[in-house]
């Protein structure tokens, strides 16, 4: 079963354009055609209160009756119309029929001199109107009743149905083909974009130029750009992660290479032996130097997909993290000390957070030399978690610090097998957790680092 393709947004605008467009001009037909129907019901309504005005004007007072004064013609052009039935009545309140069709009920009373109502009359639907007299005899009420069939009135009414039917299709066909070139018109810049888009390179990521499209477009490109910044910062995070690990790599690897083929040709069982722990040694750097630059990756700001925050205790992470290290501080007579409460509540990834903790007591330990001391704090401070990492070593030269953190730099002087990515790495950690790294040589002597973090609640 092949899949459903998506409907085009140039189709899709048109269609919901088009209904809207149906909607609205059946709606404003039924609007017009009860309007002109109310106005035309209105004049035929009028005409009948005339007639029944006329007819009123001849009832006349005779001593002991009243009569009405309709000569054959009159009544015949009273009543006479090509298209209707007319019917009308004349009632006194005293006399009871004066005059005209008794197949013409009379309208039932009413507080009002003038009152329209639609009636049957001879089998027949019929629009009536009844006026009320009270001056022509004193004393008595005359009501005059004038009725007619609805066949100019049916006939008006779908003359209006067929003009304006046939007017709202011509303005819907009108408002179509409008609106289709609007859509057109209004798609071009985009189309032109994605045109712009498709033409470039491969490996182009520089930014989308918006300065001649639309508010609206605007939003779309700025989004684009944005994904493309974010693009251009992974690709060039992973160029230079593959640029530090290649350079890193090719050193040991050389060495490790030399050392193997010295072993293999290597008669002396002794020497045999020597080559071999040389050997084994060099390995053990280059699996801590590739688990560095894994640790390193995994720490950039551009790869917060694989990091998994949770809530921690930043003090109890610290404590578990220096039991790992009581065997080598007892070898190298080092004192650890861990300052601060529990509840330093902080949002991060555990191994990132243990990995930089680990890497500052190891260099401490590897740079503060035997019987130094070692003192990890954890305290907050105002919405931020501090956690101080402090020895009393000889220090370093007050001009190394600002390079401090900076990969693959170490300092003169430094211990051998160091790879110059500790403090990187806890740089770049610090950083992925919205935090920072700050360095200081405290005046009391030794070396101190300085991490803060975020507190979450």
């Amino acid at each position: 079963m092949s899949p459903i393709r998506p409907m085009s947004l140039r189709r899709s605008l048109m269609l919901r354009l088009g209904l809207l467009v149906l909607v609205f001009s059946g709606l404003s037909s039924v609007v017009v055609y009860r309007l002109a129907l109310n106005f035309s019901n209105e004049a035929y309504d009028e005409w009948l209160l005339d007639s029944a005005r006329s007819l009123s004007f001849l009832v006349q007072s005779k001593p002991d009756h009243l009569t009405l004064d309709l000569p054959s013609s009159t009544l015949q052009a009273l009543v006479w119309d090509a298209h209707d039935v007319v019917l009308f009545r004349i009632d006194s309140a005293r006399s009871g029929l004066i005059g005209g069709q008794g197949s013409l009920p009379p309208l039932p009373p009413s507080d009002t001199d003038v009152v329209y109502s639609d009636v049957q009359a001879q089998r027949q639907s019929m629009r009536a109107v009844s006026i009320v007299r009270r001056d022509i005899v004193p004393g008595d009420q005359i009501t005059i009743t004038v009725a007619e069939t609805l066949n100019k009135r049916h006939r008006l009414a779908s003359r209006l149905l067929g003009t304006v039917m046939a007017l709202s299709a011509l303005l819907a066909l009108l408002t179509v083909v409008l609106v289709r070139d609007a859509v057109t018109r209004g798609l071009k810049p985009l189309l032109t974009l994605s045109a712009a888009v498709q033409a470039r390179a491969d490996g182009d990521l520089t930014q989308l130029p918006d300065q001649s499209v639309s508010a609206e477009l605007r939003t779309f490109t700025h989004a684009i750009n944005g994904l493309l910044s974010k693009l251009d910062a992974a690709v060039k995070l992973q160029r230079r992660f593959m640029a530090d690990a290649a350079h890193q790599l090719r050193t040991p690897l050389a060495a490790l290479k030399m050392e193997l083929e010295h072993a293999v040709r290597e008669p002396d069982p002794a020497k045999h032996v020597r080559a071999l722990t040389l050997l084994h040694s060099g390995m053990d750097r280059m699996s801590r130097l590739t688990g560095q630059l894994l640790t390193l990756a995994r720490a950039e700001p551009g790869a917060l997909s694989s990091v998994n925050f949770k809530r921690l205790d930043l003090h109890a992470l610290c404590h578990d993290v220096g039991r790992r290290f009581i065997d080598l501080g007892m070898h190298l007579q080092a004192d650890f000390v861990l300052e601060g409460q529990a509840g330093t509540w902080v949002m991060g990834d555990r191994f990132l957070l243990e990995e930089a903790v680990g890497n500052l007591i190891e260099n401490a330990l590897k740079y503060a030399g035997a019987n130094a001391c070692i003192t990890l704090s954890t305290q907050t401070q105002g919405l931020q978690a501090m956690l101080v990492v402090q020895d009393n070593g000889p220090g370093l030269p007050a001009h190394e610090l600002p390079r401090l953190g900076e990969r693959f730099h170490r300092p003169s002087g430094s211990a051998p097998g160091g790879s110059g990515l500790g403090l990187a790495i806890v740089r770049e950690i610090a950083h992925t957790h919205g935090g920072q790294m700050r360095l200081s040589l405290p005046e009391s002597g030794g070396f101190q680092v300085e991490i803060t973090l975020p507190l979450s609640h």
